[in-house]
């Protein structure tokens, strides 16, 4: 399901052609874009995608060109905010599709989606910066109920989505393929293949919805937008609760956003702007932790002292805090500092193996673990 950056005029997924091309028949001579700085060919475009190692074959045509028009034109403001906001997501994207080996150029149907925003609902129920229908969002372990929306939540609606591709690919085998069926569901697309008696796309397509057959190459302006802005004066418009300093705190017992504004000095429409998964405004208790995201290190480390005011320093260490990366797992981080998993658990009460990316850990580590690196 996907869904239009301005929902009142449909820009940003092309919903709407534009009037230059309303009634035009196919034709093989190259459409030009004019921009602030060049005039973009079909062929142009064509060798700065293929740059991009994106995961489906490059195959430009008026529908990429229409849609790159309405992106960086009509459509510019909403693109910029779009491309300010891709800070704060697409590095947490990035980290869950190389963790289940998956290409990381598919971040970009993200944008598809929801224009990176979280509270994003359609009409036929799906939500989140993924649009993940009720049905699979269960399917995937997320919660829904009792003041919280997991669908809603950066990490957790990542780690769904990015399973749900993983097993599209699993049974279709081809990427173009995994696209279309994002949109429309395995089963329209696997009718379509029995129709087309192959799977090759361009076949395929054929058989398909007339919206599922605008996604691919929605795809391909996406990922050319995001990718070449800056040539077409695009400035990032960055959103008003982000910060490159950002953490994740995992929360067991219960906190409201007042009790947590109060502690970590931040603002309450920051917080919920950070975490719109907590419909009420409340972290409910869980046992195995909810993910806060708050906008410095200053914050959490007030909020983390809070939560752990009666634990004591262990004899002779020294207390430091480690921000996870891409990439990071409790293995790897015990033998960057020369200490234990164990460790790394009891220290930082993990219930869970899994890290997220930006999440902060606390480590307990002998004074002479810091002489030796002075």
């Amino acid at each position: 399901m996907n869904f239009p950056w301005t929902v009142a005029t449909a820009l940003v997924i092309g919903l709407t052609a534009s009037p230059a091309v309303v009634g035009a028949k196919a034709h093989k001579t190259e459409v030009s874009i004019i921009s602030s700085k060049t005039a973009l060919t079909e062929t142009l475009v064509k060798e700065r995608l293929v740059k991009l190692s994106l995961p489906i074959e490059v195959k430009t045509s008026e529908s990429v060109m229409t849609r790159i028009r309405q992106y960086i034109g009509t459509g510019k403001k909403e693109t910029e905010l779009v491309i300010g906001r891709s800070n704060l997501y697409f590095s947490v994207f990035e980290h869950y599709l190389n963790q289940y080996g998956l290409p990381e150029e598919l971040k970009y149907l993200s944008v598809i989606e929801s224009g990176l925003q979280p509270q994003v609902r359609s009409a036929v129920g799906a939500s989140g910066i993924w649009q993940l229908m009720p049905i699979a969002a269960r399917h995937y372990g997320l919660l829904m109920g009792g003041g919280v929306d997991e669908r809603l939540d950066l990490y957790r609606s990542t780690e769904a989505a990015v399973q749900m591709l993983k097993y599209l690919h699993d049974e279709l085998g081809d990427w173009t393929l995994v696209l279309a069926a994002y949109n429309s569901g395995i089963g329209t697309i696997k009718s379509a293949v029995r129709k087309a008696g192959t799977k090759n796309y361009s076949v395929v397509s054929k058989y398909l919805p007339h919206e599922t057959r605008r996604y691919v190459p929605a795809y391909l302006a996406t990922a050319y937008v995001m990718s070449y802005y800056h040539k077409h004066d695009l400035k990032p418009v960055i959103p008003f609760y982000y910060s490159p300093d950002a953490r994740v705190v995992r929360i067991y017992r219960t906190l409201s956003f007042g009790e947590i504004a109060r502690i970590s000095g931040v603002k309450t429409s920051v917080i919920a702007a950070l975490n719109p998964s907590f419909t009420s405004g409340i972290i409910p208790r869980s046992a195995k932790g909810h993910l806060l995201m708050l906008p410095n290190s200053e914050s959490s480390l007030l909020l983390r002292s809070y939560l752990d005011s009666n634990s004591k320093l262990p004899f002779g260490t020294i207390k430091t805090a480690y921000v996870t990366t891409k990439g990071d797992d409790l293995s790897r981080i015990a033998t960057l500092f020369s200490t234990t998993v164990d460790n790394l658990v009891k220290w930082n009460d993990i219930r869970e193996g899994k890290l997220v990316i930006n999440q902060e850990l606390v480590l307990y580590l002998p004074k002479a673990f810091f002489i030796k690196r002075a």
